[in-house]
């Protein structure tokens, strides 16, 4: 079978590890106009039904040997039971401890950095632009003049899926900022305040006095477009629980959300399928997400929970905050 992806991020990557796996001639188009950052959280400490996503995710990385480095996170703020005995179904160790004067969850085993650039610069491009055109039920992609013969097309291009084909996706950037730190131990744990409302983790690893910290705002906008931020709301925050802090820069990229801020996949026309919506954690559950679709390509088994269809009706929809782990 001769597949197509547009978009060579998490989600076009995975596809094409998991196609050409498989035996299957596999292009992908991407003029990488996008940075990509050197690492990315993946946790399982999310809610619901994500976490299968996360797990499904965790077992494509050791698959395909994506280095991955592990670190234990403190959660503060209420957490229902019920998720508690959730992640420890899928092998977390979880104990209440006392950090940074507070009292909250200490986890084993839900968290770690995932060396995403790695896994996508493995992948080989066409470093161009493509576009998607519609004749009847059916799609044709095209670069430059040139039509590309195709048994399918995968629209994976994230926050630009939206400009290449009509879906319920809108894009928005969100940042984070690298900030010097009074403790060393914030370079290797991640916490998770939901109390103050912001997030931690490593910046390198190697318990040096640093660490990214950001909070899930989004700003609706399109890709490429100037947008400026200042961290010190959330810096404001954070130092009530962290103490001093000091920022270093702020950085972001644009992401793409869905109406209800969960990721979707599913078929558009007759060989033209859909993946993105991964809103803020794509390294989390993106490589979950395109099992699920290589899976309802070569199989025919469908989750609902996460098919695109579920959007048939919607026409507008406002960008929520990200949903991240609660």
């Amino acid at each position: 079978m001769k597949v197509t992806i547009i978009g060579s991020g998490i989600a076009g990557s995975s596809l094409y590890y998991m196609f050409k796996k498989a035996g299957h001639n596999v292009k992908v188009i991407d003029p990488r106009i996008r940075r990509i950052f050197p690492s990315l959280i993946h946790s399982l400490l999310l809610v619901d039904k994500d976490v299968y996503l996360s797990k499904l995710a965790l077992d494509f990385y050791n698959e395909f040997n994506i280095e991955t480095k592990e670190f234990p996170s403190f959660t503060i703020g209420k957490i229902d039971e019920k998720l508690i005995k959730l992640w420890e179904e899928y092998g977390v160790k979880i104990e209440e401890k006392i950090i940074f004067n507070s009292k909250g969850i200490y986890a084993v085993g839900g968290d770690r950095l995932v060396y995403i650039k790695r896994m996508i610069d493995g992948v080989p491009i066409i470093k161009e632009k493509a576009s998607v055109i519609k004749k009847g039920n059916s799609a044709i992609a095209k670069v430059n003049d040139k039509y590309l013969e195709s048994d399918i097309i995968i629209l994976a291009a994230g926050p630009w899926n939206s400009q290449i084909f009509s879906v319920p996706t809108k894009s928005y950037y969100c940042w984070a900022s690298l900030t010097l730190t009074q403790d060393s131990k914030l370079d290797r744990m991640f916490v998770y305040d939901y109390e103050l409302n912001f997030y931690s983790r490593p910046f390198l690893g190697l318990g040096i006095r640093t660490a990214i910290i950001g909070d899930g705002e989004t700003i609706e906008a399109k890709p490429c477009q100037r947008i400026k931020v200042d961290p010190e709301e959330v810096m404001t925050r954070a130092r009530k629980r962290l103490g001093k802090l000091r920022v270093i820069y702020t950085s972001g990229e644009f992401c793409e959300g869905t109406p209800d801020m969960r990721p979707a996949y599913g078929r558009l026309l007759d060989n033209l399928y859909f993946i993105g919506g991964f809103d803020g954690y794509g390294a989390e559950v993106g490589p979950g997400v395109a099992r699920l679709l290589f899976n309802f390509i070569t199989k025919g088994e469908e989750d609902k929970d996460y098919i695109v269809d579920r959007f048939n009706g919607v026409k507008d929809f406002k960008i929520g905050k990200e949903p991240h782990e609660l």
